[in-house]
C-alpha cells in the first residue's frame, strides 16, 4: 500500500477506474480525518462542477461516501477560484 499523496489546494489529482479516469481539482485538505482526506471539485457527466470530500484508500482517491454526493461547486463563494481552475482546462497525466 502505497503512502498518501500530499496534495494543496489547486493541486490536480485524479480518481475513478483506470480505464476512465476523472481529473479533479483540490479545494482543501482536512486537518480533521471525520471529515475525509480532501475536497475537490469536478466535472460531472452534464459538464455541473461538482465539489465532493475524497479519502486515499487503497492507493488511490475515491468518494468519501459510498458514490458521489457532493453539492453543485458552481453555489459556493469559496469554490470559485477551484472552479475557474476547473473549467479552465483540464489535468492529464
Amino acid at each position: 500500500m502505497s503512502k498518501k499523496p500530499k496534495v494543496a489546494p489547486g493541486d490536480w489529482i485524479t480518481f475513478g477506474s483506470s480505464r476512465l479516469p476523472k481529473s479533479a481539482v483540490v479545494c482543501m485538505v482536512y486537518d480533521d480525518p471525520s471529515l475525509g482526506d480532501i475536497e475537490v471539485v469536478y466535472l460531472d457527466d452534464r459538464n455541473r462542477a461538482i465539489n465532493e470530500d475524497m479519502v486515499w484508500q487503497d492507493d488511490k482517491w475515491e468518494f468519501k461516501t459510498s458514490g458521489p454526493c457532493g453539492g453543485y461547486a458552481d453555489q459556493y463563494d469559496r469554490l470559485e477560484h477551484y472552479v475557474r481552475i476547473l473549467r479552465r482546462g483540464r489535468y492529464t497525466k
